[in-house]
């Protein structure tokens, strides 16, 4: 069976587009599905790939096996590896993950090579490098008891002055 030819898109907006091998240049596609996806300052909403690699692009939800990426965006990354430098993200979640130069919102991880990763959130099973984080495990587990705490009082009270007014 002879390989499908590369689907390959320069300036278009799409609304799906499907193929074994797809590249894009400077082009939008709100769903995205391909074996091997390549985003050259492009944009998608949604990508669904085994391979993906994304080079100075943007998209909202990524799920793929592996991801490559340079000077890119996205709001939620899942994968099984992610390589990845001078990105941002809202969330990223995959086994092994190797970033640099980075910002990341929630970052959750089994095996994580950082160089200068700044994220609010990080999970993390075994880490080398340098991660700046506001939370770790420990602090996000703290910050939860506190607000359950802090809500629980809340309701303690509430309950206590809505009987004193029967």
């Amino acid at each position: 069976m002879a390989e499908s030819e590369p689907v390959e898109q320069s300036g278009k907006t799409i609304e799906h587009l499907e193929g074994h091998i797809v590249r894009l240049q400077q082009s939008i596609v709100r769903e995205l599905q391909a074996d091997q996806a390549q985003l050259v300052q492009s944009g998608a909403a949604r990508v669904d790939a085994d391979w993906v690699e994304l080079q100075q692009s943007g998209a909202q939800i990524i799920e793929a096996d592996t991801i490559r990426a340079r000077g890119s965006l996205a709001l939620g990354i899942r994968a099984d590896t992610i390589a990845a430098e001078q990105i941002g993200t809202l969330a990223m979640r995959a086994e092994e993950i190797t970033v640099s130069d980075s910002l990341a919102g929630v970052v959750i991880g089994q095996n994580v090579q950082a160089g200068n990763l700044k994220t609010i959130l990080f999970i993390g099973q075994n880490v080398d490098g340098h991660v700046a984080t506001t939370f770790d495990t420990r602090g996000a587990a703290l910050l939860g008891l506190a607000v359950g705490a802090a809500l629980g009082v809340l309701s303690f009270i509430s309950g206590l002055l809505g009987r004193s007014r029967r």
